[in-house]
């Protein structure tokens, strides 16, 4: 397997302003996701693997959600020029011949909202939070299995079973 995305593993997010496309492989993470059953299960022999497995996804959520803030923060500052522009641009033109109490916040944003360049850039911040949350709400899921798992080989390894008495002690 190369280190390349492949286009059927990785999610791609186009390019904005100056920030470039930016490419999330979603591999390990959909790996995990297809074994998060197989926690109900875990065993010593299974536990080592499992937890390799969801470590990798969550090194890789992590890197994500780094990569993904970074590009909040390039479209935030377009969010943000683009709204200079527009206030020391078109909209003063537009109050030079209007009188001093029609200047209001809510005309304002209205003005702002049907700007190109300030709908695409206020469009991205909420694309780019909405994908934050996306992955922060799958760490907290890789997090939980982890500590599920964890506690469950406690109990296994406290219990003194083996994995032949595991499942079959207490039944007779």
């Amino acid at each position: 397997m190369s280190d390349q995305p492949n286009s059927d593993t990785a999610l791609v997010i186009a390019a904005f302003g100056k920030a470039p496309e930016l490419k999330l492989e979603m591999a390990k993470i959909r790996e995990a996701e297809s074994r998060y059953i197989e926690a109900k299960t875990v065993n010593p022999s299974t536990y080592v693997d499992l937890e390799h497995s969801f470590n990798e996804s969550y090194r890789d959520l992590k890197r994500h959600v780094s990569s993904i803030g970074y590009h909040l923060t390039l479209a935030q500052k377009a969010l943000s020029e683009a709204k200079a522009d527009v206030i020391l641009g078109s909209y003063a033109d537009y109050l030079a011949d209007k009188p001093k109490y029609a200047d209001s916040t809510a005309r304002m944003e209205a003005y702002l909202s049907k700007d190109p360049a300030y709908s695409a850039a206020f469009d991205r911040v909420a694309q780019l939070k909405a994908l934050e949350n996306h992955f922060d709400g799958k760490i907290k899921v890789v997090e939980n299995v982890c500590r599920y798992m964890r506690k469950k080989m406690d109990l296994i390894i406290r219990s003194g079973l083996t994995d032949s008495g595991m499942y079959t002690q207490g039944k007779r």
